[in-house]
This record gives structure tokens, sequence and C-alpha cells, in this order.
């Protein structure tokens, strides 16, 4: 016998069976494994006409402030502990304003100026930073890089910057008061573009779809932007409030291109002029979240492009829009107008 020739091992058909086998169930359960990890991609839900479905309440309740403060120079993102410190102490503030007041405290000094201390606790107050696209940001803004708003001017020549250079006062007539002040505009000059820092129905809307219009409306001063959809611009344009909006899709994502705004429109926390010009991008990012993308151009009022993110996140299914009552007749305008007239007779 020759031992070095190697010995042939046949094996018995059954046990190659079931080792095959045993090899397909630990592969399925390696690549059950893998897959497991991999988070399911979102498929966006589609209108009857195929467009993305944006449709519904949506919301931006964050606290994150629409300019960055100034100590924090270029730091884009916070941490989660120092997320989690400044919700702390957000919940403490808010407690702390809902306390009651002192029925014993005395009366302001002559001449001080009486804020609306007493009614603090009527206004809610976002508690919670909401994330965007995975960061806690600093602000809404994020180009130019140092979260701030780039002047031309110091202070910035809107309108009412230019009326009170011509010696004009605040308080000489109407034309001279803020726009929704007026109840002739929300906050602003489009719904949400300018966040406010406290609770309230500026920070909710409602969009509805069909094959040619896209329709946002604002809970506050009840706002209802028309959109058209693969449309041009009006030429000749005029300027009107919340200006003039066109639309058109870029695969997932709604683009909406607004200009022709009046100046009244500028506000304290976005000075503008009648060279605003608008583009959004609202992205569905998933079903209870959409992804917002602004960019802000006033060649009058700034040196470069603004670009500002946040998330919006769909309000409750309890939840829904309330009228926003407000006219121009309200006696607030008047009263203030009136006041003035009356310091300027006891000035005579």
């Amino acid at each position: 016998m020759n031992y070095l020739q190697p010995k042939i091992v046949r094996q018995n058909p059954i046990f190659l069976v079931r080792n095959f086998i045993v090899l397909l169930f630990c592969a399925a359960m390696l690549c059950s494994e893998i897959f497991a990890q991999e988070p399911q991609q979102f498929i966006v839900p589609k209108t009857e006409y195929g467009y993305p479905d944006l449709q519904g309440l949506w919301t931006d309740q964050t606290r994150t402030p629409f300019e960055r403060p100034l100590n924090l120079d270029l730091q884009r993102t916070y941490s989660e502990e120092e997320i989690a410190e400044l919700e702390q102490r957000a919940v403490a503030i808010s407690n702390g304003l809902q306390q009651p007041l002192d029925p014993d405290r005395e009366a302001p000094p002559r001449g001080a100026v009486i804020t609306n201390k007493p009614d603090a606790n009527f206004n809610g107050f976002p508690m919670t930073y909401v994330a965007v696209k995975g960061e806690y940001r600093t602000s809404i803004i994020v180009d130019p890089k140092n979260g701030r708003l780039p002047f031309k001017d110091d202070p910035p020549m809107d309108i009412f910057a230019k009326r009170a250079a011509a010696g004009k006062d605040v308080f000489d007539g109407p034309e001279n008061r803020p726009s929704n002040e007026r109840c002739l505009g929300v906050p602003g000059q489009l719904p949400i573009v300018v966040p406010l820092p406290i609770d309230g129905p500026w920070r909710n809307i409602q969009i509805v779809q069909n094959k040619d219009y896209v329709l946002i409306f604002g809970e506050y001063h009840v706002t209802a932007r028309i959109i058209r959809l693969n449309s041009t611009h009006h030429d000749p344009g005029f300027a009107k409030y919340y200006g003039d909006s066109i639309g058109h899709w870029e695969d997932d994502t709604l683009v909406i291109y607004t200009k022709s705004f009046k100046p009244e429109q500028s506000d304290r926390r976005l000075p503008s002029s009648g060279a605003l010009e608008i583009v959004e991008r609202m992205t569905l990012v998933s079903n209870s979240e959409v992804f917002y993308q602004y960019k802000i151009t006033d060649t009058e009022i700034y040196t470069q492009t603004i670009t500002a993110e946040m998330t919006l996140s769909r309000m409750p299914a309890d939840n829904k829009l309330y009228e926003s009552a407000c006219h121009e007749g309200n006696y607030s305008l008047p009263s203030i107008l009136a006041g003035a007239r009356r310091q300027e007779a006891d000035s005579r």
C-alpha cells in the first residue's frame, strides 16, 4: 500500500445537503443584520398629479434665533450638552415669568418705559431647539458665516429710515407705522420667513396643492399666498404685499421665487426695500418634517445674499388653524396716533 497517496473520503449526500442548508441560513442571517443596520430610505408621497405631497399644517416651533448672538461669532452649531443646558434655562425663565407679581410693588418712576411685564405669562415661548439636518444651529441664518444680517448702511436705509431722514416722525401718520401694526401684513415679508421669539399663530402655515398652484396659508393675518407653477412673473409687475410668487419642481423640491414686494413691508427684524427678492426651497424629508431653505437678496439693503435654513414640523393631528381677526381699523393704531397728538398739544 502506498501510504503517501491521498485518501479519498466520500461524504454522505445527506450531510452535504445539510451543510449547504446551514450555510444558506448563516448567509441569510448575516444579510438581514446588515440591512437592518441601514436606515430605510424615505419614499416621498405624491399627489394625484405626481408632485411631492407637502399638504397639511406645518409650524416652525424652534427656539433657534433668526440671527446668531454676537458672542458666538462663527460658532455654527451647539453640542447636545449645550442644548440640554439652554433648554433647561429656557424652562426656568418661563416658569419665572409665570409667577404672580407683587401686588404691593411701587409705581414705576415718572417718565419710565412701561412694558407688558404683567402680561408676560400670556405669551408662550418655544422651549426646544429643533435640529436642521441633524445639527442644532446657533442661528437660522447660515450665510453670512457669522449668522448676521450684512447691512450696507447703519442704520439700514429702508423706507421708514428714509422718511425719518426727511424729517418725518414715526408717529406723524399711519403710513409711518409698521405694516403688521396696521394689519396689512405678517411680521416680515412672508409667513415664517422672520421667526418671532414668542409662540403664536405667526409660526403656523397650511399648504394646499393642485396641478397648477400651491397655496401657502399663514394663520396670522390670514395670509394666503397663491403660487403659480411653471409660470412667469407679471410684466409689467407692480408692488404688493407678499410680492408676486411663481414656482416649479426640481425633483422632490418645491422652488418658489418671489419679488415685487412693497417697501412698506420692511420689518425691524428684516429691513427691506422694493428690490427685495426671496427664493424658497421646500423638501419633504420625512412624513413629519420639511427642510425649508430661503435666500434673501436686496441690493439696496444688504451687501450679499442671505441664506437661512430651518425645519418645519407637521402640527399634531388634533391641532388646527384659527382665524386671526385683525383689521386696519383696530383700536391700537388710532390710540397710538391720538397719544402722539396729545403729546404735541401738551408741549405747546
